[in-house]
């Protein structure tokens, strides 16, 4: 998110959106780490540094195609600002199929999952690494 050029065309798409841009960005750093939690809960391995190697694709594949139910088991403690965001994807995910018709929840979650996609994408991107890894995509961060 620090690229200027990037941070603009994500700007850009929230302000279509009409979504509250600090409120998403924080959505969306939680969403991917809800994933990266749930992948590491699954793996057989419990070496301290096992996350470094779960891919980036592997990441998007838990947001776009997990049972969202399943993202939030067993989360660690988190922050008081964390747990609004996340209270706020749980009320959204128990939302899903309430409502017939197009939904304004599923409609946002598509966002999330979207901006997840761009994110994970520019990173790609930045590193030039045609697989990055957790441990890459941290590296980029800083």
């Amino acid at each position: 998110m620090h690229d200027a050029s990037f941070r603009s065309e994500i700007s850009r798409l929230y302000r279509k959106w009409q979504v509250d841009e600090a409120g998403t960005d924080a959505k969306v750093r939680l969403l991917t780490s809800l994933a990266l939690y749930s992948l590491l809960l699954d793996r057989p391995s419990s070496s301290e540094r096992d996350w470094e190697q779960i891919t980036a694709a592997s990441v998007l594949d838990t947001v776009a195609a997990r049972p969202v139910h399943e993202l939030f088991a067993s989360l660690p403690s988190l922050s008081q600002v964390e747990e609004r965001h996340l209270q706020a994807l749980k009320l959204m995910s128990y939302s899903f199929g309430t409502s017939p018709g197009p939904s304004a929840t599923a409609n946002y979650w598509a966002y999330l999952t979207t901006t997840v996609s761009l994110l994970l994408e520019q990173i790609v991107i930045a590193t030039g690494e045609e697989t990055p890894t957790c441990k890459t995509i941290l590296s980029a961060g800083q």
